[in-house]
């Protein structure tokens, strides 16, 4: 039993208590037998039963005004006993209708909530069904697209190499975005110690041939960029965004060129180490900053899915993301700025 229903219950008792004895005091009155120990009760319920004490030398006149204040009295009592079983009804009978309109009303929305759920069992029922035929279908044309590639004897070893390895995360992209089809997040999800900074550090070597990365503060500060995260997703993330950084240089750039950073940033609640994502392309507009992470919502020069994906990982981390204004324009390059809480209280989300 959750707690508002045991709140709920003892609700219930007490109500069901005082009218209880609220209407056996009216019906102890009306019967003139009272029982212990509610005898106490009978000088302020019954006053005129105090007869008996009225002085034996007392004048007539003064027998008579005594025995007319308890005949008063008698009346009062009389008369507050009506008013408080009216009221008692009334209250009751008001409670008992708010008991009944909030039970339909709970009925009611647990109906929806089971239509609801049917709905979301059965959407889900049909995403896996074509996450699976789509990552199928990816797995087995990438294949096909490798073995002819393989075929190409005249490839220099090192773009072989880049090729192979750019295909195998290719599979690892495939195998997760199959598992978060067919998984609950939570299942899905190993959180582990994660250090972004040597993560991001990997990154910038791996992808030297094709982006200038700049990474000030390689010393000293490498314990504040530790959190628990899920090591596949974020990097996942953070090479979609160094992907977009090399996609989308200027023309007339041959190389795209990054910064990044990380530091620690505090808000009301919790620390966060804040990740930023400059680079040196085409930018975007502040209209197109304000869609860039909705699916659906993509421009003609894209920024789609992959800010999607990194939105959708970065709440699963419990973190935010945002497009930095101060550097994203039209000509100037973008900035994606992405907060992830800090190992302390990433241990309690």
């Amino acid at each position: 039993m959750s707690l508002s229903s045991a709140f709920n219950a003892v609700r219930h008792v007490i109500m069901l208590a005082v009218m209880v004895i609220i209407w056996l005091l009216l019906g102890m009155v009306y019967l003139d037998r009272f029982f212990v120990p509610f005898d106490r009760l009978i000088p302020w319920l019954m006053p005129w039963k105090g007869l008996a004490t009225i002085p034996l030398q007392a004048s007539l006149s003064e027998r008579l005004s005594i025995m007319q204040g308890l005949l008063d009295s008698s009346g009062n009592v009389a008369n507050y006993s009506l008013f408080v079983m009216f009221l008692s009804f009334a209250v009751f009978s008001a409670y008992l209708s708010l008991v009944y309109q909030q039970k339909q009303r709970k009925t009611h929305e647990n109906r929806l909530l089971r239509l609801k759920n049917q709905e979301i069992a059965r959407r889900n029922e049909f995403i896996r069904y074509i996450s699976a035929t789509i990552g199928h279908e990816f797995k087995n044309n990438l294949g096909r697209i490798k073995r002819r590639l393989d075929l190409l004897a005249d490839l220099p070893q090192d773009t072989a190499e880049r090729i192979d390895e750019n295909f195998d995360k290719l599979f690892a992209d495939i195998e997760i975005f199959k598992k978060i089809s067919d998984e609950r997040e939570a299942v899905l999800i190993d959180f582990r110690r994660v250090d972004l900074r040597e993560m991001l550090l990997e990154l910038s070597r791996q992808h030297s041939d094709l982006i200038d990365i700049a990474f000030p503060g390689k010393g000293g500060e490498g314990a504040q960029s530790v959190i628990f995260a899920s090591q596949t997703l974020l990097r996942t993330v953070f090479e979609n965004l160094i992907d977009n950084a090399i996609k989308y240089r200027k023309p007339d750039q041959p190389r795209a060129r990054m910064f990044l950073s990380c530091s620690m940033d505090i808000d009301s609640t919790r620390r966060y180490v804040s990740l930023s994502f400059r680079d040196e392309g085409i930018g975007m507009d502040e209209r197109q900053a304000d869609r860039c992470f909705y699916k659906g919502k993509r421009t003609k020069e894209g920024w789609g899915e992959g800010l999607y994906f990194a939105k959708y990982v970065v709440g699963l981390h419990a973190g935010k993301i945002r497009v930095g204004k101060e550097y994203t324009r039209p000509g100037v390059g973008t900035e994606i700025i992405i907060n992830l809480p800090f190992i302390e209280e990433a241990l309690y989300v």
